[in-house]
Order: C-alpha cells, then structure tokens, then sequence
C-alpha cells in the first residue's frame, strides 16, 4: 500500500477515504469508469452533503483519456467535487498524505514570509526581475547605496556592478523604466520618435515656391511649338 508517512486505519464508511470530519475523497480509475460508468453516478448520491470538502481523485491508466476527464470534469462540478489527477498510484498516495498532514492547519504554513528590514524586502523587490538573484541585489545595494540611487542610475552605470551582465542590466533597467501599459509604451516611443527627428517647417513651401518661380521663368523664356504661327504654303 502506498499511504507511508500518514497514519491511516480500515472502517466501514460511505467515501473512499475520510482526512478530517470535513474532508473526504473518491478514488476512480478511468479504466474502471469505463466499464462501468453508472459506478461514480451512485457513489457520489451515497455521499450526500455530510462533508464539505468532496475530492473526486482520479488515476488516468488509459492513453485515450481526453473524452473521459471531460466527462468527469463536468461531473465534478456539477456536483460540488474537487477534482485531482494522478497518473500513479504513487502520486495519488501523496495527495491524500498532503491533505490528511495539512488538517487543521491555516494558509500560513505555505505563504510567503514577509521580510521586515530593508535588505531582505530589496532583494525581494530587485529579485523579482528574471536572472537577478540576492548576490546581484546585495552587489547593487553596495555599489549605489540605495534603492533610488538604483533605479536613477543608466544603463552604463549599471553594468559597472560586478555580476550584472547585458542581459541582466536591460531587464533591470526596462523593470524600472519601461511603462507597464502597452498604450502607455506607445505614446513613449512617439514622443521619443518626434524629438529625435524634428520637423522643419517652411521648408516644403519655400521650396515649392522657389519651383513655381523657377517654372514661371522658363515658361517666359520659351516658345512651344503650340505657340509658333502656322505658315501655309501655295
């Protein structure tokens, strides 16, 4: 049997396994579901509303299984069931282990702790962009001395620190200087795009002027065939 690290003890009882007063589960095989499909239908009426968190734990042992979970995907929320898959009895043992471990105990076991002095909240602020760790963080802390100082500081300044590559100073310089909206980026780069190539104004009517002038001059000067008298001969 593979439930190894709970205690665990045989009794009758309507579900398949009991964690707390509150919790308890239906194992099914698909294979099992599959030849005989009224199965689960009438283990799941046995039930009834006696616990509050209802897990139908599934074993997926066939390969053309994508027609069967549909189908229980949809049982399960119809019927107020939490749905787990595992594809080993092994894997399975190890989510019934995990909820009869976690019972009666909050979320705070499994939340992240929150840092109280400043070096452990920076590196978890600088840690959040991807590839720099807390030696990184630490290197920047030292090199600049404080947050601001990190987040005014260029490009260039930034790979001075010993450990931040190219890679790693575009990422941080783009986590603190990039807009996070897509529209707000967009008005960026026009703004960016009208500074760096600016405008002459005039130039186009001046020189459309300058060549008006310059056709009516030449058309002045010059005669077309057109305009040449016709001469008739006898």
């Amino acid at each position: 049997f593979f439930l190894r690290n709970v205690p665990f003890a045989y009794s009758k009882m309507v579900p398949d396994y009991i964690m707390s007063p509150s919790r308890c589960a239906l194992f099914l095989s698909c294979k099992y579901h599959n030849l005989y499909p009224n199965y689960i239908h009438r283990r799941i009426a046995e039930l009834k509303t006696d616990f509050t968190l209802r897990i139908l734990l599934v074993l997926v042992d066939v390969e053309d299984n994508a027609n069967t979970l549909l189908f229980l995907n949809k049982l399960a929320v119809v019927n107020n069931l939490t749905l787990l898959l595992a594809w080993s009895a092994e894997e399975a043992a190890r989510y019934l282990e995990t909820f009869k471990a976690f019972d009666g105990k909050d979320a705070s076991s499994i939340q992240k702790r929150e840092q109280t002095n400043f070096v452990d909240q920076m590196a978890d602020v600088v840690c959040s962009v991807r590839s720099v760790n807390k030696t990184d963080s630490a290197q920047l802390l030292t090199q600049f001395g404080s947050f601001r100082a990190i987040v005014a500081a260029s490009m260039d300044e930034l790979s001075l620190c010993q450990g931040m590559g190219e890679k790693k100073v575009k990422r941080l310089h783009d986590a603190f200087h990039k807009p996070f909206s897509s529209r707000a980026a967009a008005k960026r780069r026009k703004q960016v795009t009208e500074t760096t190539t600016p405008v002459v104004e005039g130039s186009t009517a001046t020189s459309t002027a300058e060549d008006l002038d310059l056709t009516n001059s030449t058309n002045k000067g010059s005669i077309t065939t057109e305009d040449k008298p016709s001469t008739k001969t006898a």
